[in-house]
């Protein structure tokens, strides 16, 4: 009985395995871009990147929920810039309503505006929302009597 081995084909085919799981390494390490990509590369620093991963995911959605509160914010910001403007022009009215030169007709033209701006302004509080969201006010706007 004769048992044929070629040691040579051994020892290259044993070389070219170790070469291939290297490569394949690497190339796994380009693509990812990471150094570490399994336990088995290091698993103290594999736990150590896990940790940092999910305190860094963490901080993405703390972020994203303060996007999120300044854009509520900017929104109730133009609303109340709005009603602002409005009560604005409503005291003018008032101011000019009040210095006795216009007449019955007059006042009530200016009457008329005051109670579409005053309309206009509870209009804005009942539909301003965010996000499908609105906050309950507890008290209503009542139309000042300058006749």
């Amino acid at each position: 009985m004769k048992i044929n081995t070629n040691l040579s084909s051994l020892i290259v085919q044993s070389s070219l395995k170790t070469s291939t799981n290297g490569l394949n390494m690497a190339i796994e390490r380009m693509t990812t871009g990471f150094k570490i990509n399994h336990a088995k590369d290091n698993a103290a620093n594999y736990s150590i990147n896990t940790k940092l991963s999910s305190k860094l995911s963490s901080y993405y959605v703390a972020q994203d929920n303060a996007s999120m509160g300044l854009d509520m914010m900017t929104s109730a910001m133009d609303n109340l810039d709005l009603i602002s403007s409005h009560l604005s022009r409503m005291r003018d009215l008032a101011e000019q309503a009040a210095n006795g030169t216009y007449g019955e007709d007059s006042l009530k033209a200016i009457q008329a505006e005051i109670n579409a701006r005053l309309e206009e302004c509870s209009r804005i509080i009942e539909n301003s929302e965010y996000n499908g969201r609105s906050e309950e006010h507890t008290s209503e706007l009542q139309s000042p009597m300058y006749l």
